[in-house]
């Protein structure tokens, strides 16, 4: 973001020193109070003696890093949670053919779960000799997604359908706390780029704040978009002067 932002303001210089009628005079002012509001979001604003700017943008800094940590802080709590419940209730044994009940064999097709193997390759069973599946972030995404999974919780015998897909009361449990959990990494994410965005926007802000007379034109519009979807990867900024 930095090198991004210095490129911007040498781009501008560079147009300042050409022979061409310049559009934006960039002075060492403009630079040096775009750097600190990059940095700190507000304190170009604060040289500027915007000082309402200065405590708007430095307020939003603090709210973002707060929401920040307080939603990963919590994201990662739920999901120790959440594994610990499939954990408890989800076991490879009921898996294996001869123990689970006929209405779960015809889905055990679509999607596989490596087991730990060894040296040579071989499955390594538990004390129970059953295979123990690795458990990564795919295995408690599966235990939850896909029905072909549904047999390894404790509690199949209370099993029913809805819309094509298989749950027990355990596993719709589950599927809940997996849910809230990434819901608050997400709003963790959001955070996180909001708190890019006001460093940006600040940047900005006190650059051009810094003198409006040296503009010789009125003409300027924008675009600013972002993906809330996938914010962190689908930020779009544009400036036009």
């Amino acid at each position: 973001m930095l090198v991004l932002c210095l490129s911007i303001v040498s781009a501008g210089v560079a147009q300042a020193e050409s022979t061409g009628p310049a559009k934006l005079q960039v002075n060492k002012t403009m630079m040096k109070n775009f750097l600190k509001s990059l940095i700190i979001p507000g304190w170009g604003q604060w040289e500027n003696g915007h000082k309402i700017k200065a405590i708007t943008f430095i307020t939003a800094e603090v709210a973002g890093i707060a929401g920040y940590k307080i939603n990963y802080s919590e994201g990662e709590s739920s999901e120790k949670e959440f594994k610990a419940y499939g954990d408890e209730h989800w076991y490879y044994g009921r898996m294996s053919p001869g123990v689970f009940d006929e209405r779960c064999s015809p889905n055990l097709k679509t999607h596989e779960m490596p087991v730990i193997r060894d040296f040579n390759g071989d499955p390594v069973p538990d004390a129970d000799g059953n295979f123990m599946p690795i458990k990564d972030h795919h295995f408690y995404e599966n235990i939850s997604k896909y029905p072909e999974f549904v047999c390894g919780w404790d509690d199949i015998l209370d099993a029913w359908e809805d819309e094509e897909k298989t749950y027990t009361p355990n596993k719709l449990t589950y599927i809940k706390m997996r849910t809230h959990s990434n819901e608050l990494y997400k709003n963790a994410q959001l955070a996180g780029t909001l708190i890019m965005v006001n460093h940006l926007i600040s940047a900005f802000d006190a650059a051009l704040g810094t003198d409006l007379t040296t503009f010789e034109t009125t003409s300027m519009s924008g675009k600013f978009y972002i993906n809330p979807l996938n914010a962190m990867n689908s930020i779009s900024v544009e400036v036009k002067f």
